[in-house]
């Protein structure tokens, strides 16, 4: 599966073409995806979610494949990954931005919010660096670089999710600068 097509499709706003890439990713799909590539679709069905919400009924299915897409690829990578720094910094951002999408999972909007504040906690204490600078608004700039770098090597650079996580990254640079 080219997700790098489903990038400019979403970039695009081609929500006819979104819903026949979303028909073809099921739950043996993702099961048979790389981590990183897990992670992906993992963010880019968030994107869409998130930046779209449900803006119109021409959405609403396109919505709704989002979010089976993103829970199902949550639970196989937290049968996979549970204890990956990685895993813990990414679903964990994921879920405390955005908790409403993971209220199945969790049951409320604060038991997700929660739940995903603990896994930034857990891979803080991990030293694993882009959770403590999206933990913690980290401003040192030794950390900074180096959670970039981190970034670099689990996202290619040409990638949306790539670019989304150094923006924030900047933003809190920016911040920090006030």
């Amino acid at each position: 599966m080219d997700l790098d097509k489903l990038e400019r499709i979403i970039k695009n706003e081609k929500w006819e073409e979104l819903i026949g890439f979303f028909d073809a990713i099921n739950e043996d799909y993702l099961k048979t995806v790389e981590k990183y590539d897990l992670f992906r679709i993992s963010f880019y069905t968030w994107y869409v979610m998130a930046e779209w919400g449900r803006l119109s009924p021409k959405l609403e299915k396109c919505l709704n494949q989002a979010e089976n897409i993103l829970l199902d690829a949550f639970k196989i990578a937290t049968e996979k990954y549970s204890n990956d720094g990685d895993y813990l910094w990414f679903y964990g951002y994921l879920i405390s931005v955005f908790p409403e999408h993971f209220v199945s999972v969790y049951s409320d909007y604060l038991k997700a919010e929660n739940t995903g504040k603990q896994m930034l906690n857990v891979a803080s204490q991990m030293q694993y660096t882009l959770a403590i600078i999206f933990n913690e608004k980290f401003s040192e700039k030794d950390v900074l670089e180096s959670g970039k770098k981190d970034l670099e090597n689990i996202f290619d650079k040409s990638t949306e999710v790539y670019n989304y996580f150094i923006e924030m990254i900047e933003l809190i640079e920016s911040e920090n600068k006030k």
